[in-house]
């Protein structure tokens, strides 16, 4: 999936119930349904999911820290964001408020 599916005021939010560990210096991230082991990048945007931050927010994020084309790094963030959504390890609030 894409930003073309998940457009950029889409907003992600953590889920209250999930659990976060690091262990051997690796983010796991522990949904209802199965465990993530997150790598360098899925942590850099899952740190900055607070609920007011954009899909277009977090991909200029991702941007400016690797020096990486925002449209490609939307698109990353998005797959990233299905994924997680997909298996309940995160919600999607909807587009900000206004």
């Amino acid at each position: 999936m894409s930003a073309d599916v998940l457009p950029g005021p889409t907003v992600p939010v953590r889920r209250l119930d999930e659990r976060v560990r690091r262990y051997q210096g690796i983010v796991h991230l522990a949904g209802p349904e199965e465990v993530f082991a997150l790598d360098e990048v899925a942590e850099f945007i899952w740190r900055r999911i607070d609920g007011r931050r954009t899909i277009a927010d977090l991909g200029a994020d991702l941007a400016a820290e690797y020096d990486i084309d925002v449209g490609e790094a939307c698109n990353d963030v998005a797959d990233l964001i299905t994924e997680l959504v997909s298996h309940g390890a995160i919600a999607i609030a909807g587009p900000p408020p206004t």
